[in-house]
C-alpha cells in the first residue's frame, strides 16, 4: 500500500506543476492568439514550476510542514477536524463557484471550441466572456495560476514526508538516505529532491507523447483510491471482528507494536461500521470508473493506461517485497512513550 501511496502522489504532484505549466501556456494563447504551444515548451514551464516548488520546500519550510500528522501537536484530534473542516469548506466553495461559472457561460460550444479550450481550459474564454475585458480575465487567471503552483509547492511537502516516512520503515529502496533528516534545515532534503528529480523525468515523457505522460499522471486517483479502499476495509474487517480496543482497555498494560486502539475520534457501533461499508462501496465505484476510457471504441491515442500502470506498480511492489523488503521491513515504525515500557 506504501508504494501505491508514493506513485499517487507523485503523479498528483507531477500533475499539478503540469496543469500550473499549461496555464501560463494557454494565458499566453488567449493574451496572443497566433500564438501556438508546442510539447517542449510545455515541459520547459512545468519545469520552472518544479524548480519554484523545490526552492519554497528547501528554503522556506524550516521545521516542516504540517502534512505529516506527528508533526502536530494532538494530531488525533486535530488532523480529523481539519480533514473534516476542509471538505466541508472546499465543498461549499466549489459549489458556489461551479454555480457562478455555469451561470455566466452561455455558449458552452464556443467556449469549448476556443483557444484556450482546446487546449484543456475553457474556464479561461468564459472569464473573457464575462468581463469583456482581456485584462481582466489576465488578472483572475492568474490568481488560479497562483494558486494551482502553490499546490505545486504543497504537493512537494507532502509527497517527500510521505517518501521520509516510508523510508523511515525501511520499505523503499536507500530507505536509510530516504529518512534522512537535515539537522541545519529539520527537512527531509533527500527525500524532497527525490521527487522532484522523478517529477523533472516525467516531464521528459510530454515531449514524445502527451497520451503516455497522461497515462503516468492517471496514477493519481487509481492509485490513491486503491490505497484507500485496502485501508477501510482493513477497518471494516476489525471493527466487525472486535479487535480494535478502547483506551479504558488499554490502562495499566503494556502496549504492543501495531496493536489497533480506537483514537478519541470515531464513529462507533453500527454508524462507524455503515460508514466504512459507505467508504468501501465508493471507493470500489471511483476506482472502476477512473480506468475506463473517455470515449467509445478508444485507439491508442485515446486509451486509458492508468489499469496497466497500477497493476505494474503493485506486481513491482509485491516482488520488491518477496526479493528483498520481507528481509528488512516489519511494518510501519512506532515511536512509544517512555512510560508505555515495561
Amino acid at each position: 500500500m506504501g508504494w501505491l501511496v508514493i506513485c499517487g502522489w507523485q503523479a498528483i504532484l507531477a500533475g499539478s506543476a503540469y496543469l500550473g505549466g499549461n496555464m501560463i501556456l494557454a494565458l499566453a494563447t488567449l493574451t496572443h492568439p497566433n500564438y501556438t504551444p508546442e510539447l517542449w515548451q510545455g515541459t520547459l514551464v512545468y519545469w520552472a514550476v518544479m524548480a519554484v516548488s523545490i526552492g519554497i520546500n528547501t528554503v522556506f519550510s524550516t521545521d516542516c510542514a504540517v502534512h505529516m500528522a506527528e508533526e502536530i501537536h494532538g494530531a488525533n484530534i486535530v488532523i480529523p477536524w481539519c480533514m473534516l473542516s476542509t471538505t466541508l469548506l472546499n465543498g461549499v466553495l466549489g459549489f458556489a463557484m461551479l454555480v457562478a461559472l455555469l451561470f455566466v457561460t452561455v455558449d458552452i460550444d464556443s467556449v469549448l471550441e476556443s483557444p484556450t479550450g482546446a487546449l484543456g481550459f475553457p474556464f479561461m474564454q468564459v472569464f473573457q466572456n464575462a468581463t469583456g475585458s482581456r485584462g481582466g480575465a489576465t488578472a483572475m487567471i492568474c490568481i488560479i495560476i497562483i494558486m494551482m503552483i502553490c499546490a505545486s509547492i504543497a504537493f512537494l511537502a507532502t509527497s517527500s514526508r510521505i517518501v521520509f516516512a516510508f523510508g523511515r520503515d525501511r520499505g523503499l529502496p536507500f530507505s536509510r538516505t530516504m529518512a534522512t533528516v537535515q539537522l541545519s534545515t529539520a527537512i527531509p532534503l533527500h527525500a524532497i529532491f527525490v521527487m522532484a528529480f522523478v517529477s523533472c523525468l516525467i516531464g521528459l515523457i510530454n515531449i514524445g507523447s502527451a497520451t503516455a505522460f497522461n497515462a503516468v499522471i492517471s496514477l493519481g486517483v487509481s492509485s490513491l483510491y486503491s490505497s484507500y479502499v485496502l485501508t477501510e476495509a482493513l477497518l471494516l474487517y476489525h471493527r466487525i471482528c472486535g479487535t480494535i480496543r478502547s483506551p479504558s482497555q488499554m490502562s495499566n498494560s503494556i502496549w504492543h507494536a501495531n496493536e489497533l486502539v480506537w483514537g478519541p475520534f470515531h464513529v462507533p457501533g453500527i454508524w462507524g461500521i455503515l460508514l466504512n461499508t459507505f467508504a468501501v462501496g465508493y471507493g470500489i465505484i471511483v476506482i472502476i470508473f477512473s480506468i475506463f476510457p473517455q470515449v467509445l471504441n478508444p485507439d491508442p491515442a485515446h486509451m486509458n493506461y492508468s489499469c496497466l500502470v497500477t497493476g505494474a506498480i503493485m506486481l513491482f511492489a509485491v516482488v520488491y517485497y518477496f526479493v528483498y523488503a520481507r528481509k528488512v521491513y516489519s511494518g510501519p515504525v512506532v515511536e512509544i512513550a517512555p512510560h508505555q515500557i515495561a
